[in-house]
């Protein structure tokens, strides 16, 4: 019912406009009246009066203002709630991408060891004391990250030195990585042996400048199965900025390399997931483009200032006294548009037949509006209509 208001509505909003002067007056429109008292007619029904309801000859200043406050909070409200409609249902409608970007790892030679570490593979169990007599604290770790203290045996069942096993990885940016681009998640695809220790150690760093120690990034204990390290928070970080390419150091507590080469060098697979970054600026862009201003006859959108007044229904509709109203018109020729693929073929088959109608330029989206008026039983209220004001055009 209310969207046969907002259709009824439009209609008469447009001819109200040609009586009121805002655009030249066709000849022969409405010379008895009778299309525009049709009109208001049916927008009374809709309401649900037979007739312009009855005014107060003296208001009462109170009631006006208790009503006004009232029709302000709808307002207030309405608005809140349609545009974060609007902006969940964008953002879940919101493209987003999969872009699988090669990663270059190199295995880092070892840190220097100590004088007093014996050789890898000859470790003294945890908690020996060293050749000064003091336990050693170290006696699990070197330099930066955790040692598989039992190594591991690949399928031939050969064994891994222990740990720890120092990468250095290597990302180069591509164009798909632009910078208006959100970053929602990127994964490493790590090449890991199979069977694995249960638990995989990996921390990650950031080379050092000029030579400097590698600074902490994150630490923490992956599960093997899952075969993905997750690197969200640096690609983020780089793809914001300007460098070429991302560099990282991973020291894993066993060993990820194999099977690459003997040299310690491979290629891993990045994952990322992106979402344009457009948003709001791209949509508010489509919105101007609805008007007429450039359609050449297309189907557009076009803006009409109405009143009240100039129906004289200005003395029981107090709010808005006028608004911004728009209504869809233009041709509908082929891939212009188009509502679905039923209008795509309907525009062009009657391309190639005027026997076929084309489609029609019709609303696609509406708002809604708030009216503070009398009703029929002289009271003031205020009233929601839906679908009232069109905010977008299409070809259906």
């Amino acid at each position: 019912m209310l969207r046969d208001v907002g259709a009824v509505t439009v209609t008469c909003l447009q001819l109200l406009l040609l009586a009121g002067g805002a655009q030249p007056r066709p000849r022969a429109w409405d010379e008895d009246g009778q299309q525009l008292e049709a009109i208001k007619h049916g927008i009374l029904r809709r309401l649900g009066m037979a007739g312009p309801p009855p005014v107060p000859h003296a208001p009462d200043p109170e009631s006006i203002s208790r009503a006004r406050r009232l029709y302000e909070r709808r307002v207030a409200e309405l608005r809140g709630n349609r545009s974060r409609e609007r902006e969940e249902r964008e953002g879940a409608a919101a493209a987003t991408r999969w872009h699988r970007l090669t990663a270059i790892l190199w295995r880092l030679p070892d840190p220097p060891r100590r004088e007093r570490d014996p050789p890898r593979g000859h470790e003294p169990p945890r908690g020996q004391r060293d050749p000064h007599g003091e336990p050693d604290p170290d006696g699990d770790q070197h330099s930066h990250g955790q040692q598989d203290p039992e190594g591991h045996r690949d399928p031939h069942g050969r064994q891994d030195p222990p740990g720890p096993y120092r990468y250095l990885l290597l990302v180069p940016r591509t164009g798909a990585l632009r910078q208006r681009l959100q970053m929602l998640r990127a994964q490493l695809q790590l090449p890991l042996h199979s069977p694995h220790p249960a638990q995989l150690h990996v921390s990650i760093y950031t080379p050092g400048r000029s030579g400097g120690a590698p600074r902490l990034l994150h630490s923490r204990e992956l599960d093997p199965r899952s075969q993905h390290l997750d690197l969200t928070a640096p690609i983020r970080h780089w793809a914001a900025g300007h460098s070429a390419a991302l560099r990282l150091e991973l020291t894993f507590s066993s060993n990820v390399s194999d099977p690459w080469d003997g040299f310690g060098t491979g290629k891993a697979v990045l994952e990322v997931e992106t979402r344009d970054r457009a948003g709001r600026g791209a949509r508010r862009r489509r919105g101007l483009e609805e008007e007429c201003g450039k359609s050449e006859g297309k189907c557009c959108m076009r803006a009409l200032k109405v009143s009240f007044q100039e129906i004289g229904w200005d003395d029981w509709v107090l709010a808005p006294r006028s608004y911004d109203m728009r209504f869809c018109q233009g041709s509908c020729p082929h891939n212009y548009r188009a509502a679905s693929m039923h209008a795509q073929i309907q525009a062009r088959v009657h391309a190639l037949s005027r026997a076929a109608p084309a489609p029609c330029c019709v609303p696609a989206e509406y708002d809604p509006m708030v009216l503070m008026h009398y009703n029929g039983e002289g009271r003031l209220v205020s009233s929601v209509f839906e679908d009232m004001l069109v905010t977008r055009c299409h070809c259906a």
